[in-house]
C-alpha cells in the first residue's frame, strides 16, 4: 500500500482514494440484536449513551453518546428498504462480523471503571507495538466493543 514499504508493528499510512463527493453529517452502526431492552440497559447503564429514539413494531431504538450513533434492531425483521434481508443476532461469540470502536483518552482508567460496573472484557488493556492500549468489552449478544486509547504520532 502507498510507496510499498512494509510497517511492521505499525499501522500503514492512509492513502487517500478518490471518490464521489457528499457530506457525512454523523456515524453509526445498527446491531441487530436478541433483545432490545436488555441492549438498552448495557449500553445506557454501562457504557454512558442516551437513548435518542425508541419505536415498536419491531422494537428499534437509537442511542449515541458523544458523535456516536449506534442503532439496536430486534434481530428477525425484513424491512421494505432491504428486501429479503433479515439481519440475526451473533451466533457464534467467536466469530463477530462486526465490533464497535470507542477511542477514549486512558484505556486503563475506562477499562477499570466498566469492570467495577460489571463489564465483561476479552482481556485486559493490551500494548500494541504501534502504541496506545485497547481491550473489548463484551456487550450482551456477545458484540465486542473496542476501548482504544490511540498511540502518540
Amino acid at each position: 500500500m502507498g510507496d510499498g514499504e512494509h510497517h511492521r508493528g505499525r499501522r500503514r499510512p492512509h492513502e487517500a482514494l478518490t471518490m464521489a463527493s457528499f457530506t457525512v453529517n454523523s456515524g453509526g452502526a445498527i446491531l441487530a440484536v436478541s433483545d432490545v431492552e436488555r441492549s438498552i440497559e448495557f449500553y445506557t447503564a454501562r457504557l454512558g449513551f442516551t437513548v435518542e429514539n425508541r419505536f415498536d413494531g419491531p422494537p428499534f431504538a437509537i442511542l449515541s453518546r458523544g458523535p456516536v450513533r449506534l442503532a439496536l434492531a430486534e434481530e428477525g425483521h425484513e424491512a421494505d428498504d432491504r428486501p429479503g434481508i433479515v439481519p440475526t443476532a451473533l451466533q457464534d461469540r467467536s466469530k463477530p462480523q462486526v465490533m464497535l470502536v470507542l477511542w477514549v483518552d486512558d484505556c486503563p482508567s475506562t477499562y477499570e471503571a466498566l469492570v467495577a460496573e460489571g463489564v465483561e472484557f476479552t482481556t485486559p488493556p493490551v500494548y500494541p507495538p504501534w502504541g496506545g492500549s485497547r481491550c473489548y468489552a463484551i456487550d450482551p449478544d456477545g458484540y465486542l466493543v473496542e476501548i482504544e486509547q490511540l498511540g502518540d504520532g
